[in-house]
């Protein structure tokens, strides 16, 4: 019989069973009486017809032979199961049953046969009568020989042959097989009920010392986590064997087999697991063991074999099913979890819906704290995670930095948009590692079920929905009351929609292009120029780059920079996008000198290790001086000017104000100048008590040290988002005004250049000027146009001024722009930035159609010689909107333009 087949429930099933069968035969006086209990319990348990218990030819006990058939009368069936006897099985004739197919199982300790039959087309298995009759014969054996007739004549003989001593050991032998049945059924049973490893095996090494006359038991097993080196585990019996001894003896096995030791060496038996050997029980031993003790000492080694094999297995279905990091349940067992609940709803009428959290940032603090601070974070995560969630919800992690949570509820969007707010909330708050407060971001992305998509499906959509949740907040989630998840521009909740899967498509897509797209040259820079507001003077441009599909057309960063951030390509279009700026800029700069380029940086690059070599490599490569490269750092890596309090998703990690002050301070060293860009975004949420650098826009109020965390760090200037210079020109431009002016001049008491993007209309130029504003950018004072186009070299001979040259270059760059078309014209200011969620703003801005708004007439700029209308072409599928068309003016009329608003 294969045991490992048979089930703890069957084992236990069939210990009850064998102990029934004991104790029914031992409470028999004689050995005929157990002859006949035998043949009874053997018709009883097969459900046989016939049974009888035979000695050669001779009847000692039967069941449905007839009234002579057990004494041997004449005419009776004696014959017909002497023939069975005989030939081991077969048919024979008993009166009233007609023929009977019987099966015979020899008792070789007694000399007896047992004979187990059915009348011929009975039903019943021959496998069935077969195991009955074994067990009843070993349990007939074992109360024969310990209690009645031949084995008891037997060791009276031995007793007169070999002695007392001989009689005692057998004696002896015969109580260790019983002991060894009982305690083997009793630790089957332990075993199945899941009692501690270490304490099963305390157990077995008592147990079997016990049986060998309270012999020192030593358990030696491999130790995994010290390279499979041996150890004790377990060890009983005084005195105690000698831990070395032990191990020489475990490790002189070699995995598998016995030793009954002796002369000093203790004896062994192999444990193994799975079939690989992990170790031994080692039993003391001044002489070689007995064939019953070296039995006892292997059936225990099997003993622990088993509960190891079982304790394995059992570990590794807890470990497929959990993170062992975190314990929360991995992605498999989550999946099965929410086929549960998808297929539940049609029992008890509650939709699901799978909310999929990322930690922006986790990354640079990794690199920068190490593995196990990572480690550390990730459990936390996991901890302020649980403490989120309601009674039935199931949260698990799904690899790195990524977690789920499935919730089921009567309105399942509210329920997901709730536990999403009370997680981001708990998730962004600062972490205490080693002594430093970390802080890293956290994205959320919405999937509810809709009966029409399995687990596996909702779980993508939720992991689509995070890409645009880094974006910024999906409309979608907000209006939910307090559940509306109120997130910054950079991190936030999305829900997944119809919307979304067109855009993750397309992003997917292009993700899959841009693999190959530096090395085919795809790619290519526009340059949007920016103007001294003092006099109207270009001095410098911003890189905008652009990817020239072959199948889309021309593409602005918005569509494809977020996939292009998670590409393996992102490192070398970086370089990329560096060395070509420095490159444009070195020709410039040799005909203009003061001339700046501006390139921006995502978080990941400006954190990562090499940025500061790949700077320092590009400007040597271009031969361009440093300081005319201007690198734009995302606002969210400096808390103090992201404009809210909460961690934003790509600069999650400037929570690690050591590792931020060290990336800037190299990137310093290249000589390059260093901007923050999209100071005061928030806003362009429209919360009037967003902070901005201190500044409460709802009150006006700006603390005197809102922005003196950035006295440390290597800065040279911070550029206005393009939404808060709407602002100036909106509604709100009297609550914005004063808060802006403060941080203008806050700023440049601590050093810093103040620069302004998204600059559509005169009157926001005005503004900023007036402000203190000194630089700005945006459609009004030129739209981004290719290197090419910028004719500065004979500009830069005829005028011999950086100022006339800039201006006759990006004024004929204006005019070719509106014959060529540019796609880029409604890309943006933020060059390389993630999206353009503040064209809306500057759209709403620009086209306000009434005369009073207008601080110039349309018409005037149209005929003026350097004015351009430009009207990009209908954006690509799945970009976004292009804003309205804009129009530019020279700077000459610049000039004349910001001395009418005096």
């Amino acid at each position: 019989m294969d045991v490992s087949a048979v089930t703890p429930d069957g084992l236990e099933q069939a210990a009850a069973l064998l102990e029934h069968v004991l104790d029914h035969l031992g409470e028999a006086t004689t050995e005929r009486e157990v002859l006949v209990r035998a043949a009874g319990l053997l018709a009883d348990l097969a459900d046989a017809d016939v049974a009888a218990v035979c000695e050669g030819g001779h009847v000692h006990a039967g069941v449905g032979l007839g009234a002579g058939g057990a004494g041997g009368a004449a005419g009776d069936p004696q014959r017909g199961l002497a023939r069975v006897v005989r030939d081991r099985g077969g048919s024979f004739a008993v009166p009233g049953l007609g023929r009977v197919r019987a099966e015979v199982v020899a008792v070789p300790d007694l000399a007896l046969h047992l004979v187990v039959g059915r009348a011929e087309g009975s039903p019943g298995g021959r496998a069935r009568d077969l195991t009955v009759a074994a067990m009843v014969a070993r349990a007939a054996s074992l109360v024969v020989l310990g209690r009645h007739g031949r084995e008891r004549e037997r060791w009276q003989q031995q007793q007169d042959e070999r002695g007392a001593a001989e009689l005692h050991r057998l004696q002896q032998a015969l109580r260790q097989r019983e002991q060894v049945l009982t305690t083997s059924v009793r630790f089957q049973r332990a075993v199945s009920s899941r009692r501690p490893l270490p304490e099963l095996l305390v157990q077995l090494a008592r147990s079997s010392s016990q049986l060998l006359d309270g012999r020192a038991v030593t358990l030696v097993l491999a130790d995994p986590r010290a390279g499979m080196q041996l150890r004790v585990v377990a060890a009983v019996g005084s005195p105690a064997l000698a831990e070395g001894a032990a191990l020489a003896a475990a490790g002189g096995l070699g995995g598998f087999g016995l030793s009954v030791g002796g002369h000093g060496a203790p004896a062994a038996a192999a444990v193994h697991v799975n079939g690989r050997g992990v170790g031994a029980l080692v039993a003391a031993a001044d002489d070689p063991l007995d064939a019953v003790a070296a039995t006892v000492l292997r059936a225990f080694a099997e003993h622990a074999s088993t509960a190891l094999s079982h304790a394995d297995t059992v570990r590794a279905a807890e470990q497929a099913a959990n993170d062992p990091l975190t314990g929360l349940p991995t992605r498999a067992a989550l999946l099965r979890r929410l086929e549960v609940a998808l297929a539940a709803r049609a029992t008890d009428g509650l939709g699901a819906a799978v909310l999929f959290l990322d930690l922006d940032g986790f990354q640079a603090v990794k690199d920068s704290l190490g593995h196990a601070a990572g480690d550390a974070v990730l459990q936390r995560a996991a901890a302020r995670l649980r403490r989120c969630l309601r009674g039935d919800d199931v949260a698990a992690r799904l690899g790195a930095a990524e977690f789920a949570v499935v919730v089921r509820d009567e309105d399942p969007l509210r329920a997901a948009l709730r536990v999403a707010q009370r997680a981001r909330g708990s998730l962004l708050e600062p972490w205490e590692l080693d002594g430093r407060a970390v802080r890293v971001g956290c994205s959320v992305g919405v999937a509810v079920a809709d009966g029409e998509v399995g687990a596996a499906e909702l779980l993508r959509r939720a992991d689509s929905a995070v890409l645009s949740a880094r974006d910024g907040a999906d409309p979608a989630a907000g209006g939910e009351g307090d559940a509306g998840p109120d997130a910054d521009a950079a991190g936030g909740v999305a829900v997944w929609s119809a919307r979304l899967a067109d855009a993750d498509a397309l992003r997917r897509e292009l993700e899959s292009d841009l693999a190959g797209a530096v090395e085919r040259g795809e790619f290519e820079l526009a340059y949007q120029p920016v103007v001294r507001l003092a006099d109207g003077a270009v001095v410098g441009a911003e890189a905008l780059l652009r990817w020239r599909h072959p199948a889309r057309g021309l593409l602005d960063a918005a569509t494809f920079l977020a996939g292009a951030e998670r590409s393996p390509a992102a490192d070398r279009l970086w370089r990329w996008v560096l060395h070509r700026a420095c490159e444009d800029a070195a020709r410039w700069c040799r005909r203009a000198p003061g001339f700046r380029v501006s390139v921006n940086l995502s978080a990941a690059h400006a954190l990562s290790r090499s940025a500061a070599e790949d700077v320092r490599a590009a400007v040597v490569a271009a031969g361009l001086d440093p300081a005319a490269l201007v690198l734009e750092l995302p606002a969210a890596l400096v808390p103090v000017l992201a404009g809210g309090a909460g961690g934003a998703a790509e600069g999650a990690a400037a929570g690690d104000d050591d590792l931020l002050r060290a990336r800037l301070h190299r990137l310093r060293q290249t000589g390059a100048c260093l901007v923050v860009d999209g100071v005061g975004a928030a806003v362009s949420a429209g919360r009037p008590g967003a902070v901005l650098g201190g500044a409460v826009l709802g009150g006006g109020v700006l603390g005197e040290g809102a922005l003196a965390p950035l006295r440390t760090l290597p800065l040279d200037g911070v550029k206005l988002d393009r939404s808060l210079v709407a602002a100036l020109a909106g509604e709100r431009a009297q609550e914005v005004a004063p808060a802006v002016g403060a941080l203008v001049r806050l700023a440049s008491a601590l050093g810093l250049r103040v620069g302004a993007a998204g600059v559509e209309r005169a009157d926001q130029a005005g503004a900023l000027r007036e402000l203190g504003c000194s630089q700005a950018q945006g459609h009004l004072l030129g739209v981004p146009a290719p290197a090419a186009e910028l004719a500065l070299v004979s500009a830069a001979e005829a005028a011999g001024s950086v100022a006339a040259a800039l201006e006759a270059g990006f004024a004929r760059a204006g005019d070719d722009a509106a014959g060529a078309g540019d796609d880029a014209a409604g890309a943006g200011d933020d060059a390389a930035g993630a999206g353009d969620d503040a064209a809306g703003a500057g759209d709403d801005a620009a086209g306000d159609e009434g005369d009073a708004a207008r601080p110039f007439d349309e018409g005037e700029v149209a005929e003026d010689e350097g004015g351009v209308a430009a009207a990009p072409p209908g954006p690509p599928p799945g970009a976004p909107p292009a804003p309205a068309p804009v129009r530019a003016v020279r700077p000459a009329e610049l000039r004349r333009l910001l001395g009418a608003q005096r």
